[in-house]
């Protein structure tokens, strides 16, 4: 039988406001904040991000 396994996992989700955003994490409040390599599709408000670190912050930015 094959073996099943489970990976830790962060998932983003925001209210749909018609406005394009990306998504920065850095590993304390004040930065250093660098973009998620996942880059979010235009008008979507979710994505799933491999868990990374023990602490994270993540922040949406404003695209165009």
């Amino acid at each position: 039988m094959p073996q099943i396994s489970v990976e830790p996992t962060v998932r983003l989700s925001w209210p749909g406001t018609g406005m394009n955003f990306g998504v920065e994490a850095a590993p304390t409040v004040n930065g250093p904040w660098l973009p998620v390599q996942d880059s979010v599709p235009p008008c979507f408000e979710q994505m799933t991000l491999p868990q990374s670190a023990p602490m994270q912050f993540f922040r949406l930015v404003q695209t165009p």
